[in-house]
């Protein structure tokens, strides 16, 4: 018997969005994903799960956020898991960076978490239940060279996590963060080979994370077993970094 809970996704027609909602799919009665440009990627998964719901956002664009989550809250009434997945790159050093690359990493990664949480939590406080993912990455703890924009949003989400988690406990509504490291996804595939084998060679197990392993950890984290988890950053990296 699926659960009778709606789940929002960003992000969800490709990699690990694309999983986490495939996963979550089989297990809660509504799940609802966004997508930007890759619409048949969408398409693919509502074909295959009819409790799919995609829609068309740009994560840049507050209008675009604020359609999309009146148009959720109108047809389902309310949201009871959110998980912020979606996010972006738009690399440069720090000097070559120009303000469009920075104003858009944070805009997506960082700004869209602010309004869907702020669109979706009341409906979370009206029901005495919630729970909210956001992805943050391993950058935001190490850094990471000509990337100063993502790893500043990245670390940006951990302290918003945490500020969450410390004004809605008392409403049931827990707020944790996910930082993959190196996953097997269309992102990590773009990186050059030998560059690639730099970062394998940094992984103890030696090996790099499946988008099936955050699918995991994500229902773990939205399930009851994880209700006294409230305010963690958990790291899904294969022993890269340990905190």
């Amino acid at each position: 018997m699926m659960t009778e809970k709606t789940v929002f996704i960003t992000g969800g027609d490709k990699g690990i969005g694309k999983g986490i909602a495939a996963c979550l799919a089989a297990i809660y009665k509504n799940v609802i994903i966004t997508y930007n440009r890759n619409e048949a990627g969408a398409k693919e998964l509502a074909d295959l799960y009819p409790n799919v719901s995609y829609y068309q956002c740009d994560l840049e664009d507050y209008s675009s956020i604020e359609t999309v989550a009146h148009q959720v809250l109108q047809v389902f009434g309310g949201v009871d898991v959110l998980i912020n997945n979606a996010g972006v790159e738009n690399d440069a050093t720090f000097l070559k960076m120009e303000p469009y690359q920075w104003n858009q990493v944070l805009n997506i990664n960082l700004g869209s978490i602010y309004f869907f949480s702020h669109a979706f939590i009341p409906s979370m406080i009206q029901r005495g239940w919630g729970r909210i993912v956001n992805f943050t990455s391993i950058a935001g703890y190490t850094g990471a060279f000509g990337k100063s924009n993502y790893a500043a949003s990245k670390a940006g989400i951990v302290g918003f996590t945490k500020s969450l988690s410390l004004e809605f406990a008392a409403k049931g509504i827990c707020v944790n963060a996910v930082a993959p490291g190196a996953i097997e996804t269309d992102m990590l595939m773009r990186i050059p080979e030998k560059y690639r084998f730099k970062i394998l060679e940094n992984i103890p197990s030696h090996k790099f994370g499946k988008v099936e392993d955050v699918a995991n950890l994500v229902e773990f984290l939205i399930s009851e077993k994880a209700s006294y988890i409230n305010g963690q950053t958990i790291h899904i990296n294969g022993g890269s970094f340990s905190i």
